[in-house]
């Protein structure tokens, strides 16, 4: 007899960043065909978690997101149910959540820090700004240690020292799957508990990233295509308008013309 399932459509994959911590965990989990019900190839899975929040380019990339879907099975009708109200929850916080942050992402750390000292430059506090980064400078082959540094000193080592300098508040995350990610300011506070809390459903569509992202108040769908960015090793940067009590539309501009980009599905943005 079948397991209990629920099919997540491919385009509220986003509200799974969302879910209470407490909501039952499926026992399996497949992509499908939601038509034709049939289980999909993994090139096919490749292919649709690389283009799903992208603009698509070509009819066959859009008829697979409108297709696909995550089937999560459970050990019976009550988990199946309970995780049914839990998503919808889910998907209604998700549809709610605040426009407060302001984001984007950075080429490079040299970029990212011209927009930083640019936002101080207009009276944004420290506190209301945030970075994550992927570092790598411990995964490097020529890696060579400094000496005489304790956690601080390793910590701006493996962010990168003009960076890690550019706020106070560097912690260093290792994140299954990415490595070592750095994380400054507003965001380091919550940003342990953030990747501790997510689960194994939630490693369907990204990882940790997307999860401290989202916990921050980034649009769960933006905070999906930033973490594709920060494992392409760029830079992300946020402004919380309400602590910084700035005007968005100003920051998102600063940000602009610094050389950030925002999320958006359709021209404009992540490319």
């Amino acid at each position: 007899m079948e397991d209990p399932f629920y099919v997540i459509k491919a385009d509220h994959l986003p509200a799974l960043y969302y879910l209470e911590r407490s909501h039952p965990r499926p026992r399996r989990m497949e992509w499908i065909n939601r038509g034709t019900n049939s289980v999909l190839r993994p090139s096919t899975v490749d292919m649709l978690l690389r283009t799903l929040f992208r603009h698509p380019r070509s009819p066959s990339v859009k008829k697979l997101h409108d297709s696909s879907g995550l089937r999560v099975s459970f050990a019976g009708e009550p988990e199946r149910d309970k995780f049914a109200r839990t998503f919808l929850e889910a998907r209604r916080h998700m549809r709610s959540n605040s426009a407060r942050i302001v984001t984007a992402v950075f080429e490079g750390s040299e970029s990212a820090e011209a927009a930083v000292e640019k936002l101080r430059q207009e009276g944004i506090p420290d506190k209301a700004v945030s970075m994550v980064w992927r570092t790598s400078q411990y995964l490097d082959a020529d890696y060579k240690p400094s000496e005489g540094h304790g956690y601080l000193g390793i910590a701006s080592a493996m962010a990168g020292g003009g960076i890690a300098g550019a706020m106070l508040g560097t912690a260093i995350l290792i994140i299954p799957g990415v490595g070592p990610v750095a994380v400054a300011g507003a965001l380091t506070a919550s940003a342990f508990s953030s990747v501790a809390a997510f689960s194994g459903i939630i490693g369907a569509t990204g990882s940790g990233i997307a999860k401290m992202l989202t916990d921050h108040d980034v649009d769960g769908v933006a905070a999906t295509l930033y973490e594709q960015e920060i494992r392409k090793g760029r830079v992300f940067v946020s402004v919380d308008c309400v602590d910084a009590n700035c005007d968005p539309a100003k920051i998102h501009k600063t940000l602009d013309e610094a050389g950030g980009k925002t999320a958006g599905l359709e021209s404009g943005g992540l490319s």
